[in-house]
Order: structure tokens, then sequence, then C-alpha cells
């Protein structure tokens, strides 16, 4: 499943799991329903999240049916969202709008030699980007207020700017404004226009977080492969482009709070959490990842097997259970309620949460960068 933010199943709870699954599934079956099995490959836990934030905004319990066995499911039944679900339609509407977008580009980028040139492959994406384009403009014309004509002109735009700009605003531009529409057209499907103002500014963050963690994992095979690289086009590096990334997350968690929610537990793990865990993969992957100040590496992993110790024999007063963070199921479960893991296999380090403080106790941490995937505290600034 492609798309920037990736849910961690360790911090989701059994509900929000199942919710997100009926987000995620009622997404997969209207694409079918609607627009064919091959509509399907559409799918994105990008577009998930527009169904998550537009029924986080809505007071009205989300309408669920009983789906059939899938192999993805391990051919169980799961209650899923349906496809009249107003977030549902907008997710589909987005999900076709920019595959149709990537598709178009193909043949762009090769137009203006951005790309090696492949006749098949741009006649390839160019039959793909109009059926995508007519299956959005349906998929629109009967849910939302999106006009696909302007979002697919301003995605057009794309190729000609980087082919002349060496401004990273001015590349990040048509990213940054479809975005801001989608978001936008959240707060009206789910009938609260008061977030509007905000959520179009929180997408346009998004889409420019987005297109650069995009950039930054083809900082290499882009080279390799004579393709444009938005970075490489405007001399900014890696660690320049992921600490634009987190003063943008920054900035979305500032405008979440202001936000006019009903339920917002999905959306902020799905959301807030899984930038901070998109944009701390890329760090670490990069070896730029940065500790609290007030612990060293001995700190984060104090024995040689890299678990984190038994807590203190007054657990857990002095070192309470974080609730979000679940153990491993299976092998890891049966080793006791004391072994945590992340998503990457990694020891959670239990400094970061004596010094980070879970949210539920409101008590605030004094970080000033934190990258680890332990910390998931909402009163500080992590990003």
């Amino acid at each position: 499943m492609f798309g920037v933010l990736q849910p961690c199943r360790h911090t989701l709870d059994d509900e929000l799991a199942d919710l997100w699954r009926a987000h995620l599934c009622g997404l997969c079956l209207e694409l079918r329903d609607s627009h064919g099995q091959a509509s399907r490959l559409t799918t994105n836990t990008d577009a998930v999240m527009i169904s998550v934030l537009t029924a986080a905004q809505r007071s009205v319990p989300a309408e669920l049916t009983t789906a059939g066995r899938c192999p993805l499911r391990g051919m169980r039944r799961a209650e899923v969202m349906v496809g009249a679900e107003p977030g549902i339609r907008l997710a589909a509407t987005a999900s076709l709008t920019l595959a149709a977008g990537k598709a178009a580009d193909i043949p762009a980028e090769q137009t203006h030699g951005l790309a090696p040139r492949s006749r098949v492959r741009a006649a390839a994406a160019g039959v793909a980007a109009r059926r995508l384009h007519r299956a959005a403009t349906r998929s629109a014309s009967s849910s939302t207020d999106l006009s696909i004509d302007d979002m697919m002109a301003t995605l057009a735009r794309q190729a000609d700017i980087e082919s002349t700009s060496t401004d990273l605003h001015e590349i990040l531009s048509p990213a940054t404004q479809v975005c801001a529409d989608v978001f936008a057209a959240t707060a009206d499907a789910a009938g609260v226009p008061g977030n509007r103002d905000h959520l179009a500014a929180i997408g346009a963050d998004f889409g420019a977080i987005a297109h650069l963690l995009d950039a930054v994992d083809d900082y290499d095979t882009d080279l390799t492969e004579g393709v444009f690289n938005p970075l490489r086009a405007t001399d900014t590096d890696v660690a320049s482009a992921l600490a634009d990334c987190r003063r943008l997350a920054k900035a979305i968690r500032r405008r979440y709070d202001l936000l006019h929610l009903d339920d917002d537990r999905l959306l902020r793990a799905v959301l807030l959490d899984g930038l901070h865990r998109a944009i701390s993969r890329r760090s670490r992957s990069h070896g730029l990842v940065s500790l609290c100040h007030n612990h060293s590496p001995e700190s984060a992993y104090p024995n040689p097997t890299g678990w984190p110790p038994f807590p203190p024999p007054d657990y857990p007063e002095s070192w309470p259970y974080p609730p979000p963070f679940r153990p491993n199921r299976g092998f890891l479960e049966r080793l006791g309620p004391f072994v945590w893991t992340t998503c990457s296999g990694q020891a959670c380090c239990t400094d970061h949460w004596n010094h980070c403080s879970d949210k539920w106790k409101n008590e605030c941490c004094d970080c000033d960068d934190c990258d680890c995937d332990c910390c998931d505290c909402d009163c500080c600034d992590c990003p």
C-alpha cells in the first residue's frame, strides 16, 4: 500500500485498528464497485486519511456494512464504510485524481526532457491518464464539489515548472494547491465550513511534505536513471529537505488544534503521528536522527540485547505503561507486558517515555529535536 502515511498497528488499539480497516476497505470496495477492479490499484493510505478526516468532523455516526471475504484480510469478513459515505466518495475521487495526475506526468516529463524517452511507457501512461481522468470526473460529479478539470490543469503545470524553475517553493506549488483543495473539500463534505481555511493550510503543508519526502526517497535512484529530482535541481540537500518537512509538520500540528472535530482519535494517529513517523523514518535511513538532549545512546539501549529493562519495583507509579503502544503479537507478546517494539523492530527507549511523558497525564516534555518513534506526546513540538 503506497502513501506517505503508514499507520502503525502498535499505536492503534483494537477499536481504532478496526475503524482504520473500515475506511481502507470501504475505499477499495467503492473503487471496485464504481470504476472496476483495476481502479482498486489506485487505493493509497493518503486517500484513506481523507475519509478519516471527513469522518472526524462529522457528528453523525458513519454507516457500516459487512464486506465479504478478502485475501488481504486473511479471508475474513469485516465491517466497512459504505460507498455512500461522503468521506469515502471524496477519498475515491482523490485516489483517482492523484493516479491520473501521476500517469499524465510521465509523458509530460519526457516531452520536457526531464526523463529518458520511452514511447511505449509514454503511450501506456497517456491511455491510463485519460481513463483515470474520466473515472475521477464521474466520481466527483456525483459526490463532491471538487473541480477535477481544474485540479488536473494544476497538476499538468508540474513538468513545465520543473523544466524552467530552480525555486523549490515554486516546484512544490502544484502539489500544495491540489492538496489544499482536497483537504478543504472535506469541510464541505462534513458540513463544517468553519474548518475550511485551516484545512486548506494543512493540506498545502501536507502536499509539500509529500512531495519533499518523495524526492528524498528517489534522491539516488533519480540520478542513476536520469530523472528529474527537485532537490538536486534546486541544490537542496536531504538534511535541509527533512528540516523543512519537520517545520511543516509543526505548522500542521498547530493548525490541527484550531479545527472543530467530533472524534479525532484515529485522525490524530494517522495524520499527526503518521507524519512524524514518515519523517523520522527518512531521517534514520539517511543517518540524521538526533536524540533528546538528556539521554545518550547508552541510556536509549541500556542492555546488550537492545531491549528496555524491566520496570522498577514501584511500577506502575514511576513508569506508566503508555496505552497506545501495544506489545507485538505472537512470540513477543508471550515474553511479557514489558517488551515493546517500534515498526522498524527496534526497541523503544524507556528514557524517552520517562522524559517525554505520556499525553494522558498532561505532562509536557521539553525535548528540542525528538526523532524517536517512542515519543508520542501531543503537548510538545517534537517533529
